[in-house]
C-alpha cells in the first residue's frame, strides 16, 4: 500500500506542477535544504562503508560488512569489478572534494597511498577497473592539486596517487596485446593475460570506453604509450561500424574483429562508447571524434530513436528491432545529448524515461516504455545514469522541473533504499525488497550528480566548465588538451564532406607560444568556451573539397612547423588559409584555429596537423626545474679509418656523463627484442652498450631492462623516420618515473634520432673494430 498511495502523491504533484510550474518553482532556500540533505545522505552511505566495510571493496549494507573479491565464490561477473584494492574508497575520492569534506579527503589519500597496491592473483574487468580506479585515481590527484593551490591544503603531497594510477595503467596496458588492437575483457592483476586466452569477447563500451582515463594519464605523465594505445581501440571499432548507418553493433572478437553480437541500441554494451567519442573531442579538442560522433548520432536518430521512443535494432537490418525492452544504462542518453548541443531532443528522450520512473519510483533494470510501459527485470541498482540526464538538463534549461524530479528521487531513495548500514539495492522495484549490494557507483555517481543537481556554481571548490565528467563522473580538466601533447599519425585519412558537417557544435583550439626564451615557454592548446554544453554555437558551412585533393592536400603541406617564420608575410597568409590567426604581443606569440574559416577542409585539417606539431617541436622542460646538456657519440675504427661524432640527447635518470663519470667506452650490442620492454631474450647484450628502439614502454623501464641484463650502457634510437639532431630543434632529455629520484638505473644512457641511429648501425654492421664512447657533447 505504502508503494502504490506514494506514487499516486508524486503523479499528482509532478500533474500539477506541468500545469501550473511557477507555482512549483523550487526557491533557492529549498535547493539548499535539499543539498545538505543529498550530503547527508552521502555521509550515511560513506561512514557506513568506512565502519563496516573498509578496506572491502564494497559495502553489503543488510549484513552491514564489507565484500572482498575470492577464488570459487561471488557472483560471477558482476564481481569482475572488484580487485581487493577498496574500490568504493577510490572511486569517491573526488566525491568527497565536491561535498567540501577536504579533511576526511586528505585523510583517506594517505590511506589509499600506504594501501593501495596492484599485485593480487585477481582477475578483473579492464573496462571497470579503469573507469572506476584509474579515473578516481586520477581526478583525487587533480583535486588535491587543485587544494595545493587554491587552499594551501595537502602540500605534503606529491602525485603519490598519479604514481598508483600509473601502475595501474601498466598492468592494463598489457590487455591491449591482441591482433586488432582492442583490449582484451579481463586481465589478471599479477599475471596479465596468463590462462585468459578464451577471454576474447567483449563488448563495445568494455573496448572503448578508456581512452579518455587512458589519455589523462598520458597528458599527466608524459608517457604517450596509454593515449596511442587506446586511440587505435578507438580506430579500430570506428571502421567496423555499418558503413551506410554508422552502428555499432554489441559483442565483438577481439582477436578477429569478427561481431559475435549484432544488436545494435545505446545501452549496456554501446552506452560509454558513444559517450567516449563525443567526450574525446570535448576532453582534447580532437575534431574527428566530433565528426565520427555525428555520423553516429544520425544513425541513431534514424534508427534508435524513432520519434523518442528508444529500441534496440539489428545492426545489419536497422529496420528491424531485436529486443523489445530497453535497460536502464539508456538514461544516459539526453545527458549526452545536452553536451552535443541538442537540448530539444535530449527533454523529449528524457520525458520517455521519466514517466518509467513516475510509475516505478526508480528506474528498473530493464523495461518497455510507453505505450506498454511495464518491467522485464524488476531489480534496481540504484544507478546514476537518469540522474544524470537530470542534471544535464538542469544545467542546460534551468527549468525547475528538473530539480523537482531530483527531490522526488532523493525521497524515492529515503523511503525505499535507507537501511541501518547504507543503502541498499532493490531486488524488486513492485514490493520494495531489498538486495544486499550498495555498488561503489552510488557514491561517486548517484549521490554525486545529485548534490549537484541542487548546488550552486559559486558553493564548490572548481569551475565544472573546466572540466569534462568521465562515465563514472570523474572529473578531468579540459585543460588536458594543452599539455604533453603528442601527435598519433592514423593509418586511414577521414575525410568530412559538407553533408556530414555537424550543425550544432564547432571545433576550436588556442595555441600560445612564448618565444622570450626557449626554456620558459610553454603550450596552450584548449577548447574554447564554445564548448559550453548550454551555449552550442551554428557552424556556418565551408566549400566542399574532393577526397582526392584532400589527400593531395595533406602530403604537399603548404608549410611545416619546422619551417615556418612569424615574420614572413607568406607564412602568414597560408596560416590564414588554415583558420589559424597569428597575434604578436609582449613577445609572445599567439596562434589560435577556427577550422570554419579555413579556406576548405583540406586547409582545415592542416591546421590541426600545424598546431600538433607547434606543440611537439616547443614542449621543453622549465630550465628553472631541470637542465640537461646535450651529449655525444663518438663512434671509432682503425680498420677503416672512422672516427665521427653523432649528437644526442641526455636521459634524466642514470648516471651523467660529464658529471657522474667523464665518458664511457666500450662495443655495441643489439638489443633483441629491439623494444627492450621485457627483460627475457636479452642475452646478447652483457657487457656492452645495448642499442634499442624507441617506443611501446618507458626509457626508464628499458633502463632497467637492460641494465638487469648486463648491459654498461644504453643508447635509445628514435623510431621515427627521417628525425635527426639538426633538423629536429626539440631536442629532449628522455624522462623517467614521474615523482620518482629514478636512483634505480645506474648505467648511463643517450638518445639518438633516426639519421644518427642509422650512421651508428651502418658503422657497426661495416667495422669489426667499432669503439664508441659516450659523453658530454660540446
Amino acid at each position: 500500500m505504502r508503494l502504490s498511495r506514494h506514487f499516486f502523491t508524486k503523479w499528482l504533484i509532478v500533474s500539477l506542477c506541468l500545469l501550473a510550474p511557477a507555482s512549483c518553482a523550487i526557491s533557492r532556500q529549498q535547493k539548499r535544504q535539499l543539498k545538505e540533505k543529498v550530503k547527508s545522505m552521502f555521509l550515511h552511505g560513506y561512514q557506513s562503508y568506512m565502519t563496516h566495510a573498509y578496506p572491502a571493496d564494497e559495502l553489503m549494507p543488510l549484513s552491514c560488512k564489507g565484500r572482498w573479491r575470492s577464488h570459487g565464490s561471488g557472483r560471477g561477473d558482476i564481481d569482475d569489478a572488484m580487485g581487493n584494492f577498496s574500490l568504493t574508497l577510490v572511486d569517491t575520492l573526488d566525491t568527497l572534494v565536491l561535498l567540501d569534506e577536504t579533511e576526511e579527503f586528505e585523510r583517506v589519500v594517505k590511506l589509499v597511498i600506504a594501501s593501495v597496491r596492484f599485485e593480487q592473483d585477481i582477475v578483473v574487468s579492464v573496462f571497470e577497473t579503469n573507469i572506476r580506479m584509474v579515473g578516481g585515481l586520477l581526478a583525487a590527484h587533480v583535486l588535491a592539486k587543485e587544494l595545493q593551490r587554491r587552499r594551501g591544503e595537502m602540500m605534503w603531497y606529491r602525485s603519490e596517487l598519479l604514481d598508483l594510477a600509473q601502475d595501474l595503467g601498466y598492468v592494463l596496458l598489457k590487455a591491449f596485446d591482441s591482433a586488432t588492437g582492442m583490449p582484451y575483457p579481463r586481465i589478471n592483476l599479477k599475471y596479465g593475460l596468463d590462462g585468459l586466452d578464451h577471454q576474447k569477447h567483449t563488448c563495445a563500451a568494455c573496448a572503448g570506453t578508456m581512452l579518455l582515463e587512458f589519455a589523462a594519464l598520458s597528458r599527466l605523465t608524459g608517457d604517450p604509450i596509454f593515449e596511442e594505445k587506446s586511440r587505435l581501440a578507438m580506430d579500430y571499432l570506428w571502421h567496423k561500424r555499418h558503413s551506410s548507418s554508422s552502428l555499432m553493433g554489441h559483442i565483438i572478437d577481439v582477436d578477429s574483429g569478427d561481431w559475435i553480437r549484432r544488436e545494435s541500441g545505446i545501452g549496456a554494451g554501446l552506452d560509454s562508447y558513444y559517450e567516449y567519442v563525443l567526450k574525446t573531442y570535448i576532453l582534447l579538442g580532437d575534431e574527428t571524434y566530433l565528426h565520427r560522433f555525428h555520423r553516429h548520432y544520425q544513425g541513431l536518430l534514424k534508427y534508435v530513436m524513432v520519434n523518442s521512443r528508444m529500441q534496440d535494432v539489428h545492426m545489419h537490418q536497422p529496420q528491424s528491432t531485436s529486443k523489445p525492452y530497453l535497460d536502464a544504462l539508456t538514461a544516459f542518453f539526453p545527458g549526452l545529448q545536452v553536451l552535443y548541443g541538442d537540448v530539444e531532443l535530449a527533454k523529449d528522450s528524457f520525458r520517455t524515461l521519466h514517466k518509467v520512473v513516475q510509475r516505478y519510483n526508480f528506474l528498473p533494470e530493464a523495461f518497455t516504455p510507453e505505450p506498454e510501459l511495464r518491467m522485464y527485470w524488476a531489480e534496481s541498482y540504484l544507478r546514476p545514469e537518469f540522474i544524470e540526464s537530470t542534471y544535464f538538463l538542469y544545467s542546460a534549461t534551468k527549468d525547475p522541473f528538473y530539480l523537482e524530479v531530483g527531490e522526488n528521487l532523493v525521497e524515492s531513495l529515503e523511503i525505499y533504499s535507507r537501511v541501518k548500514c547504507g543503502y541498499a539495492a532493490l531486488k524488486d522495484t513492485n514490493a520494495g525488497t531489498h538486495d544486499d549490494r550498495m555498488d561503489s557507483f552510488f557514491l561517486s555517481e548517484t549521490l554525486k550528480y545529485l548534490y549537484l543537481l541542487f548546488s550552486e556554481p559559486e558553493e564548490l571548490l572548481v569551475d565544472l566548465h573546466d572540466y569534462i565528467f568521465t562515465t563514472e563522473a570523474h572529473l578531468l580538466p579540459v585543460q588536458l588538451a594543452r599539455q604533453n601533447v603528442t601527435f598519433f599519425p592514423r593509418q586511414h585519412l577521414e575525410v568530412h564532406t559538407h553533408s556530414e558537417e555537424p550543425s550544432l557544435s564547432c571545433p576550436s583550439s588556442h595555441l600560445v607560444v612564448n618565444f622570450s626564451s626557449i626554456w620558459d615557454e610553454f603550450i596552450d592548446i584548449s577548447p574554447l568556451d564554445s564548448r559550453d554544453a548550454s551555449a552550442v554555437p551554428q557552424c556556418r558551412h565551408r566549400p566542399e573539397m574532393s577526397q582526392t585533393a584532400q589527400q593531395q592536400r595533406l602530403q604537399q603541406r603548404s608549410v611545416l612547423a619546422s619551417e615556418i617564420n612569424w615574420e614572413n608575410p607568406e607564412h602568414v597568409i597560408l596560416l590564414a588559409e588554415m583558420g589559424i590567426t597569428v597575434v604578436k604581443r609582449d613577445g609572445t606569440i599567439l596562434i589560435s584555429q577556427d577550422a570554419a574559416k579555413a579556406k576548405h577542409m583540406g586547409l582545415a585539417a592542416e591546421g590541426m596537423l600545424f598546431l600538433q606539431e607547434i606543440a611537439q617541436t616547443f614542449r621543453q622542460p622549465s630550465a628553472r626545474e631541470l637542465f640537461f646538456p646535450p651529449a655525444a657519440v663518438r663512434i671509432t675504427s682503425e680498420q677503416t679509418g672512422l672516427d665521427r661524432i653523432l649528437k644526442a640527447a641526455p636521459a634524466q635518470f642514470g648516471k651523467q656523463l660529464g658529471k657522474d663519470l667523464t665518458t664511457l667506452k666500450g662495443k655495441l650490442a643489439y638489443a633483441d627484442p629491439p623494444s627492450a620492454c621485457t627483460a627475457d631474450g636479452l642475452t646478447n647484450i652483457r657487457g656492452n652498450i645495448a642499442v634499442v628502439s624507441r617506443g611501446s614502454c618507458m626509457f626508464v623501464e628499458k633502463a632497467r631492462n637492460v641494465e638487469g641484463a648486463g648491459a654498461v650502457a644504453m643508447i635509445v634510437v628514435d623510431n621515427k623516420e627521417g628525425t635527426s639532431f639538426q633538423a629536429d630543434v626539440s631536442a629532449f632529455a628522455m624522462s623517467g618515473d614521474p615523482g620518482s629520484n629514478n636512483t634505480a638505473v645506474t648505467i648511463p644512457a643517450l638518445f639518438l634520432y633516426d639519421v644518427e641511429g642509422k650512421v651508428l648501425l651502418d658503422a657497426f654492421n661495416r667495422c669489426d673494430d667499432l669503439v664508441v664512447t659516450m659523453g658530454p657533447g660540446q
